[in-house]
């Protein structure tokens, strides 16, 4: 897209036109928009840059609208206004239409129309592909899988037997998918047997996944990811975990199995969730937040330690080991002080 009218925008993704109905040709944040471009104001704290701002237009809520004279549009949802006209103007580019030559599939797998099978793709049996996929360099795709419509699979991605990936996701490179859970048992000797997974993945629509994350195979049923997650990239997802629906998760994070997390939740960066626990719709866990038991009620969580030098963390340390003897200790002189009361 070269340009669009302000009202045209308006149309598509609603909200209300203040001032001139101009064309814009871009979106970009206040310190780098030019003339001719839409900006967006999510915080009040940057409006002041607006005064040097080279915007032609600007994406505003109602209690930041005043005292900016340049044409704006208002909505309730700045930021998501601005990633919706962000992908008008820059759209992901496609494959060409076609199997490349140099991929090989099984004569048992069905592809459907529109196919964009890139270098060097490798597809096993009985596979399904759906309409208007697009399938990057080196993918391997496994046997019984199935592959919903306009799917993008970028380079390096492996699909592992007994997958199923609805509508509309994106896998970015090096993701690997229906890979083993971690699943073992110790003899009498401590020596470790594996336990064969074979309960395969199952992923929704619209799901989003970043580079060199993996998600486990179940053991005997699926790992599941619901409709519009988000996962960013390096994470793990271990075997049997469920993960609700519109849930998003940052980089690094661990998940370890059969644990449920809930819909619409949010995961800092470097989360650590332990295994076989239930986390409620709606919870927040900040970064590098150890998560060991159960949550039952939404709320935003946070257990980081402040970060402070070497030497200032030894000396907390200490105290911190010794919290238990020090309560113990208070409640002693509490006992000790406290008033007797006349019988």
């Amino acid at each position: 897209m070269n340009k669009i009218y302000l009202s045209d925008l308006v149309k598509r993704f609603g909200g209300e036109l203040v001032g001139e109905d101009i064309l814009i040709s871009d979106i970009a944040p206040i310190e780098m928009v030019k003339s001719n471009e839409i900006t967006f104001l999510v915080d009040a704290k940057y409006k002041k840059q607006l005064e040097n701002t080279n915007a032609s237009a600007i994406i505003v809520s109602v209690e930041n609208s005043e005292n900016i004279d340049i044409p704006k549009i208002i909505t309730d949802n700045p930021y998501w206004y601005f990633s919706q006209i962000s992908q008008l103007f820059h759209v992901r580019k496609k494959l060409p239409v076609g199997i490349s030559k140099t991929a090989v599939i099984s004569d048992s797998s069905t592809i459907a129309d529109s196919p964009h099978i890139s270098h060097y793709v490798v597809i096993g049996e009985n596979v399904t592909i759906k309409n208007n996929c697009q399938i990057y360099s080196h993918v391997i795709i496994g046997d019984n899988v199935t592959i919903g419509e306009n799917v993008i699979i970028y380079p390096n991605v492996t699909i592992y037997d007994n997958v199923k990936i609805g509508d509309n996701c994106i896998l970015h490179s090096g993701v690997v998918i229906g890979s083993d859970g971690f699943g073992n048992a110790r003899d009498n000797k401590k020596e470790w047997s594996d336990i064969p997974q074979i309960g395969g993945v199952v992923i929704g629509n619209n799901v989003n996944i970043g580079a060199n994350t993996t998600i486990d195979c179940g053991t005997f049923t699926p790992t599941i990811i619901e409709d519009g997650v988000v996962i960013d990239n390096l994470v793990q997802i271990a075997h049997n975990v469920k993960i609700g629906a519109h849930t998003g998760i940052a980089a690094c994070v661990g998940i370890a199995g059969s644990t449920t997390i809930g819909k619409y939740c949010q995961l800092g960066g470097g989360c650590a969730i332990t295994g076989h626990i239930t986390i409620a719709d709606n919870t927040v866990i900040g970064g590098h937040t150890g998560v060991t038991k159960s949550i039952t009620k939404p709320d935003l969580y946070f257990s980081v330690y402040p970060f402070s030098t070497l030497k200032e963390w030894a000396k907390n340390a200490v105290h911190v080991r010794n919290l238990d003897s020090i309560y113990k200790r208070l409640k002693t002189l509490e006992n000790m002080v406290k008033p007797k009361t006349n019988s």
